[in-house]
């Protein structure tokens, strides 16, 4: 009975969390399908790597400051003082941000529309940021609502804009918009946190942040972009934004496995992090079942839609410039690189919430070498399409060290009294 009753729990609170990503990735991907068939394919590239850029933003923001603020909140009694610091930190990073966006893009020769992309940059970072401090205070209704604000702006403004008239500024521009509605949703007192006493915060009292936690995350977000990303950072550089556009196209269609595995992410991470504090292992693991659970059957929902489009109205979704048969190779290769993503990315959640960051940055740093050089040496061999092998193989890299290690943690665990699982180091070779 109480399997069953964690699992109603964990099913409705999955349900909630999937509801605004939902929201996002629908109006997201209309803007896209519309994108695909009236922007060349330069542009089209351009605009599907400068968002997956901006999503590498939000890995960063993620290990320098979601994770370490949601594990203390849940583990510490956090003072008016250390919370202002976690705000600077953010406030930086986002401009941080914002500049790399405007310098990319300008180098790219886009001078207008490198102003737009760093807004988005920018205020994409805050409202990231803005979530996951929502779901670390257990408010993830508050995060429905803002996700669902983004989509309703968004959708709006997809329908205000004439099919012909849509270019690649004014796809921008609607972004911005709609990323300004969602942070807005977030709450005054959020905002005010982020922009105002957010300055009164010290860069100073992050030093032990940064020294415990987050420059091991961040090895392993870094790492993580290379395993997954590599190959659109190689293809635009070598061949360009137009080699990169189908690669790009065919991840629209896996685009909300990726975008519940994040939310879930950002949701599940306190509660696992609750549940070891408290000393409940069971709890713990039940969550880490539930977790993978949803992404697989979100995954296999996903998958069978793509099939379906490619195989019976391509042409529905991509313009004529599109190879069809690239399409399905991209595809195919995304969707075993998205099933692997979607199992590992449960467990290594969970070690987040054990604060096991170091093990899991050098596993991240093995898969990312790997996968870098792989998908460097298809670039070479082969067509563009073919680097998401290095993609796949790297990502099966990071799955076997995510296991190994997990089995290590509750090895561990399994010989001390777990509910002071926090005073137990890893060890061995990985540290």
């Amino acid at each position: 009975m109480r399997i069953l009753g964690a699992f109603l729990q964990s099913l409705h609170r999955f349900g909630l969390a999937a509801l605004g990503p939902v929201a996002v990735s629908a109006t997201q991907f209309l803007l896209q399908m519309d994108l695909l068939r009236t922007l060349e394919t330069t542009e089209f590239g351009l605009f599907a790597f400068i968002v997956g850029f901006i999503q590498f933003g939000f890995g960063l923001s993620n290990a320098l400051v979601c994770t370490p603020y949601t594990v203390w909140i849940n583990n510490t009694q956090m003072g008016d003082k250390d919370a202002q610091t976690y705000f600077k930190v953010n406030l930086a990073l986002s401009a941080i941000w914002a500049a790399f966006c405007i310098i990319i893009v300008m180098t790219l020769g886009r001078s207008v529309e490198a102003w737009f992309f760093g807004l988005f940059g920018f205020l994409a970072m805050i409202r990231w940021f803005g979530r996951a401090h929502l779901y670390a205070i257990h408010r993830p209704t508050t995060v429905v609502i803002s996700d669902f604000i983004f989509a309703g702006v968004l959708l709006m403004c997809i329908s205000s804009v004439p099919f012909a008239s849509l270019s690649l500024l004014s796809a921008i521009a609607m972004l911005c918009v709609a990323t300004t509605g969602g942070v807005i949703a977030i709450g005054l007192a959020f905002i005010e946190m982020q922009f105002r006493r957010a300055w009164v915060g010290s860069f100073r009292d992050y030093g032990d942040v940064w020294r415990d936690h987050a420059r091991w995350t961040l090895l392993g977000v870094v790492s993580s972009e290379a395993t997954a990303n590599a190959h659109s950072y190689v293809v635009t550089l070598h061949a360009g934004p137009a080699a990169f556009a189908p690669i790009a196209a065919a991840t629209l269609l896996v685009k909300p496995i990726s975008l519940i595995i994040t939310s879930l992410t950002q949701l599940e991470r306190p509660v696992m992090a609750r549940h070891l504090a408290s000393g409940d292992m069971t709890a713990a693991l039940q969550s880490v079942a539930f977790f993978r659970l949803a992404v697989i059957l979100t995954w296999t929902g996903t998958i069978s839609a793509g099939v379906a489009c490619l195989v019976w109205f391509p042409r529905l979704l991509f313009s004529p410039s599109y190879d069809i048969g690239t399409l399905k190779i991209a595809f195919f290769l995304w969707a075993w690189i998205s099933l692997l993503q979607s199992w590992s990315t449960p467990p290594s959640v969970l070690l987040q919430a054990a604060q096991w960051f170091k093990p899991l940055g050098s596993t991240g740093v093995a898969s990312a070498v790997v996968a870098v050089i792989a998908v460097l040496a298809f670039a070479l061999v082969l067509t563009p399409v073919y680097t998401l092998i290095g993609i796949l193989i790297g990502q099966a890299i990071m799955n076997w060290g995510i296991a190994i290690l997990k089995t290590r943690w509750m090895a561990g665990c399994d010989g001390i009294t777990f509910r002071h699982w926090h005073l137990r180091k890893p060890s061995g070779s990985m540290v």
